[in-house]
This record gives structure tokens, C-alpha cells and sequence, in this order.
């Protein structure tokens, strides 16, 4: 529980996962266009989500779809439900 809440504290990677927590699956596309920066720093984010199990990766072609792991409302309840309710408005 400890990696979850330390991927979440960092204010990037919040706006990230309410994003991802909010669709079923998100493009690596659309972060890319809507967040102020880098792709490398977009992956640099997506490796620390993925290592505290909070999300799962797709790869189709040379995209990469992310998808919020359901399992993690077992350890901490309605995360992804606040997460979704709190995403923040594009542009």
C-alpha cells in the first residue's frame, strides 16, 4: 500500500491516473497531447504507475494504451472512483 500511495503523491502522476481512471483505456496519445510535458517524462510517470500495480499497459503496434487495474480497489476501496470524480477539466 505504501508504493501506491508514494506513485500517488506526486501531483503528475495523480492528474495521470484520474485521467486513466476516468475512460476504460487511454492512449498514450491523448496524455501526450494533453499534459505540458515530455513523452520521456510521460514514461518516466507510467513506469512508476505500473510498478505500484495501479495500472496495466497495452501495446498495439507502437502505442501504448494504459488501463487502471480494478484489483487495486481491493487494497484501498473507491480509489478509483474518487480518482475519476476528481479529474481535471482538459485545456
Amino acid at each position: 500500500m505504501i508504493e501506491v500511495f508514494k506513485a500517488l503523491s506526486e501531483p503528475i502522476r495523480l492528474d495521470i491516473m484520474a485521467r486513466i481512471a476516468s475512460v476504460d483505456e487511454l492512449p498514450c496519445t491523448a496524455l501526450e497531447k494533453e499534459l505540458p510535458i515530455a513523452k520521456s517524462t510521460i514514461s518516466y510517470h507510467m513506469k512508476i504507475l505500473y510498478r505500484a500495480r495501479l495500472i496495466d499497459i497495452r501495446k498495439d503496434g507502437r502505442y501504448y494504451h494504459y488501463r487502471a487495474r480494478t484489483d487495486i480497489e481491493q487494497l484501498v476501496p473507491g480509489l478509483l472512483h474518487s480518482l475519476a470524480t476528481k479529474r481535471p477539466e482538459p485545456g
